[in-house]
Parts: structure tokens; C-alpha cells; sequence
């Protein structure tokens, strides 16, 4: 029923995306021929790149366009296109950093920047006029924490990992920024989302200990990663996936997947790494679409279109190509974009190297484990969960959630389901875990009003991570619609609110 109630929701979001531009696709095979993609991960990088605009945004959303720009780099294709889309965020990276006013900083958002400049190649001291890697020392706190400037502080796991990783890019990782995260670690080895370092809160979840695990490695603390890395396996369910907020019994999801995949690639834990890719693999939609169009698309549970589908995917990507967030370069990519071809299962040769089978090397510079897979946090990694709930798990409707959450489940704060409220990564459309929302929905992510210093789409609060945190949560931005859509939208927004398993939250 949930899903049938979230297809309604959805139905006129995925009219529009019909006419949206279809990826390049190879040769077509017999319809009876089992097909599959030869580079998985690039298929998906191709996709995404064509939901982007001729300025290389999706609706204004930042940490989105910043996952999607990760995703590419991954996979080493579409160089041209992350390149268009960070001359946009360049241009636009006030908006992201002072959201809610001149005064205000916001933690998640500047860290992601600087991420993304640094893998890019751009000189994150003058981005868009700002020094990004000044801002974030001035934020640095004596205990180490990277807090942000505003009404209200809503950092979190989330924005404090891509903080490090944003450091690890200049090649000068404040040790205290480290010891940081090390000290928000769990008793049983996970790390929370929230950073009030409370023992008798501290609830682990597998989004946030996706990206500080990631943090750690690329700051050389591999003994906290280590029992990070444990606590995460025994988290995976039998599917491969893992749930926002660990519980067996909640079902799996592509976000959270992502994140916990990339930290077991980057620590060398293949076999639970191999078993994620798999259940990622499950959820593309494949050669055999219906439309064309939606080959390479990875959905948030299923293999669907939908309006959480781009979130998902964008953060998935660099999981399915065995890169860590600190493992990204540009110069590593090439500028064409892949070209989608399907071969008969069992020909492709391994899957995109990385995790994927055999481990081999995949085509379109796809590597093989290698360090592990990495999402921009994000992939979403504006840190925290977008609409994530407070203490690390997904939100359900009215949870709240800063830029640092996971969009979807992602780095970066995921994007939380409609209702949720993210500072930067709440809800993104009427999604859940991640998702970019519809018309109508309404989103607390980044890319729109902020509150408190987060990123948010318009209408919603800005604030790149939940209080706990979030990753890819960045609010999309409203785009018009007939009124017989938005109406169709709205009543299916509210049986979805009501009925959804809401999941935890919000992206820088």
C-alpha cells in the first residue's frame, strides 16, 4: 500500500519527467534477451547528467548539483557537465553559504563547496568570491567542532565529516576536527548523527557512520574506522542493504546503502561491500525499461522514476564505482559522457570494477575497489540527513533535519519525505529518505529559504543537515505545473505523508 500511495504522490512528477532528455542508449537486444549494462555506475552518471538544465543545475538545489557533480567525477565521464554544473554552484555559492542572511554561515553547505571545489580542481580559497576554507576554520570551534553561524547551530555528523573531507583536500586536516568525530562515537562502534557527544543518547545509524567512517580514513584515524566498519556489518541485512537507522525490521534503502557501501569499500571490508552493490545493483532500472529514458535511474527501494529517484541516484553513483568522497578527481575524468549499452548478462566483464564483480577494472574509468566507494556526501553530503530525525535516524513526517543528513540516505544529509523538517536536508518534494520532491512538496533542503543557517528549498527551511544530521538533503525549488497536476500532487502528498515510513534526514 505504501508503495501504491507513493506512486500516487508521485504520478505527476513522473509525467513531467517523460519530457525530460533521454540519456544516450546503445543498440537495443531481442526483447526475450536477458540485458544488462556493461558500467552500471556510469549508466547511472548518465542519467543524471541529463536531468540537469543547460546551466548545469537541477532546480537551484545545491547540495544536490553537488552530489550529482561527485557522482560524475566517480564514474570518470561527463567531465564537461560537472564542470558546467560547478561554474553554477560557483556563481551561486553565497546563496549556499550565507543562506538566511550575510551574517549567517552554514557549516554543511561551505564544507560541501569546498569538497566539491577541491575535486574539481577550482581554487576553494576564491570560490564564487569566497574563501571557503577560511570560513570553515573560522567556524572551527576549540573542541574541534565545525560549527555553524546563525540563529540556531544545526551541525552534525554529517556537515562535521564533509568539513574533514573538505580539509583533507587542502592537505591540512585540523587534528582537532578529527578527534572530533572520534569522540562521537557509540559504544558499539557507530556514530551517531547528533554531535552532543551524550552516552546516553547515542544512537548509531548507518548514514552517519557511512560518512565519518569515510572522514576518518582520509584523516588517517583507522582504528576508529575500524570499529565503525564492524558496527556496519552487522547492520546489513541479508539483502545487502541497510536501513536508515540500522533496524532489521525497517526496510533497506538505496541512500543509506550507498553511504555504508562506500565506507566498507574504503576499509577494505569487500565481501559486505560486494553484498551492497548487489542490492544497489537491484534497485537500477535496467536495459528492459519501458522508457528508455529511466535506463541507468537507481530508485530509492525499487527500480523506479519517481521524485526520490535522482537524490538516490546521485548518491549512489560513486558506490557503485568503488570511490570514497577523497578519492575524486577530475583530472581523472574524461569530458564525453558515457554512452548507455546493454550486452547480454554475464558479458559485461565485472560491474564497473570497483566493488562490483570479479573486482576487475570497468569500462569509462571505472575502478576496481580501490579505496572503497565514496558519495559526495552525498552525494549527498551536506552534512547531516535531509529530514532526518534528531540522534541520527531517518525522520518520519515532522522530523527535523539540517543540511546533514542524507538525501535519501545519503552523504550529505538525505533528503527527508514530505512533512519532514531538515535544516538544510528536511524533506526534499514529497520524498522519502532523499528524494527530490515535486511541486507542491514541501522541502526543507538545501536550495530554497534557510532557516537557522541551513540550505532549503524554497518554501522550506534551509539548513543543509537535521540537528542529527544528513547528507544529500537539499531542497529543490518549485517548478510550475498545471493545476490539475498540483492538485493530484497535493492529494497524494498528504496519503503519503500520513501512510510512508518516514526516514531520516537531511543533506548539507
Amino acid at each position: 500500500m505504501r508503495t501504491t500511495l507513493r506512486r500516487a504522490a508521485l504520478l505527476p512528477g513522473a509525467i513531467l519527467t517523460a519530457a525530460l532528455m533521454a540519456p544516450t542508449v546503445a543498440h537495443a537486444e531481442p526483447a526475450d534477451a536477458q540485458l544488462e549494462f556493461t558500467n552500471p555506475s556510469a549508466a547511472a552518471a548518465t542519467w543524471a547528467a541529463a536531468q540537469l538544465d543547460e546551466n548545469g543545475s537541477y532546480r537551484g538545489d545545491h547540495g544536490l548539483n553537488s552530489d550529482i557533480i561527485m557522482g560524475l567525477i566517480s564514474t570518470g565521464t561527463s567531465g564537461a557537465t560537472a564542470d558546467r554544473a560547478t561554474d553554477w554552484l560557483e556563481a551561486n555559492a553565497a546563496d549556499y553559504v550565507h543562506r538566511g542572511g550575510s551574517d549567517n554561515v552554514n557549516a554543511g553547505g561551505t564544507a560541501k563547496l569546498a569538497l566539491v571545489a577541491g575535486i574539481q580542481g577550482r581554487d576553494a580559497s576564491d570560490f564564487g568570491g569566497l574563501d571557503l576554507t577560511a570560513l570553515l576554520h573560522g567556524q572551527l570551534q576549540e573542541s574541534g567542532r565545525v560549527s555553524d553561524a546563525g540563529r540556531m547551530d544545526m551541525s552534525n555528523q554529517f556537515s562535521q565529516s564533509l568539513a574533514v573531507l573538505a580539509f583533507h583536500e587542502t592537505g591540512d586536516i585540523p587534528a582537532s576536527a578529527v578527534d572530533f568525530i572520534a569522540s562521537t562515537q557509540c559504544a558499539d562502534g557507530g556514530f551517531p548523527l547528533s554531535l552532543a557527544r551524550n552516552p546516553d543518547r547515542c544512537n548509531a545509524d548507518p548514514d552517519s557512520t557511512g560518512m565519518a567512517v569515510q572522514a576518518l580514513l582520509a584523516a588517517g584515524n583507522t582504528g576508529a574506522a575500524a570499529k565503525g566498519l564492524d558496527w556496519l556489518a552487522t547492520k546489513q541485512q541479508d539483502s545487502g542493504g541497510f536501513s536508515y537507522n540500522g533496524a532489521a525490521n525497517v526496510g533497506a534503502n538505496s541512500n543509506s546503502t550507498a553511504l555504508a557501501v562506500q565506507a566498507l569499500a574504503a576499509g577494505n571490508r569487500d565481501a559486505e561491500a560486494k553484498r551492497g552493490v548487489d542490492y544497489l545493483l537491484s534497485l537500477q532500472v535496467g536495459c528492459d525499461a519501458a522508457d528508455s529514458s529511466h535506463r541507468g535511474a537507481v530508485g530509492y527501494d525499487e527500480p523506479a522514476v519517481d521524485g526520490m529517484t535522482l537524490r538516490a541516484t546521485a548518491q549512489v553513483i560513486p558506490a557503485l564505482a568503488g570511490k570514497a568522497l577523497y578519492e575524486l578527481d577530475r583530472g581523472k575524468a574524461s569530458d564525453a559522457a558515457h554512452t548507455i549499452e546493454c550486452v547480454p548478462a554475464g558479458d559485461s566483464g565485472g560491474n564497473d570494477g570497483g566493488t562490483g564483480t570479479d573486482g576487475g577494472t570497468g569500462s569509462d574509468g571505472g575502478t576496481g575497489t580501490d579505496g572503497g566507494t565514496g558519495t559526495e556526501g552525498g552525494t549527498g553530503t551536506d552534512g547531516g540527513t535531509d529530514g532526518a530525525t534528531t540522534d541520527g535516524s531517518d525522520g518520519t513526517t515532522g522530523d527535523t533535519g539540517t543540511d546533514g543528513g542524507v538525501d535519501g540516505t545519503t552523504t550529505d544529509g538525505s533528503d527527508g519525505t514530505t512533512g519532514d523538517t531538515g535544516t538544510d536536508g528536511g524533506v526534499d518534494g514529497t520524498t522519502t529518505d532523499g528524494s527530490d520532491g515535486t511541486t507542491g512538496d514541501t522541502t526543507f533542503g538545501d536550495g530554497g529559504t534557510t532557516y537557522a543557517g541551513g540550505d532549503a528549498a524554497a518554501g522550506g527551511f534551509d539548513n543543509d543537515h537535521t540537528p542529527d544530521g544528513g547528507l544529500a538533503n537539499t531542497g529543490s525549488n518549485v517548478m510550475p505545473l498545471m493545476a490539475a497536476a498540483v492538485g493530484l500532487l497535493a492529494a497524494g502528498g498528504v496519503a503519503y505523508a500520513v501512510t510512508l515510513r518516514r526516514r531520516r534526514a537531511t543533506a548539507v
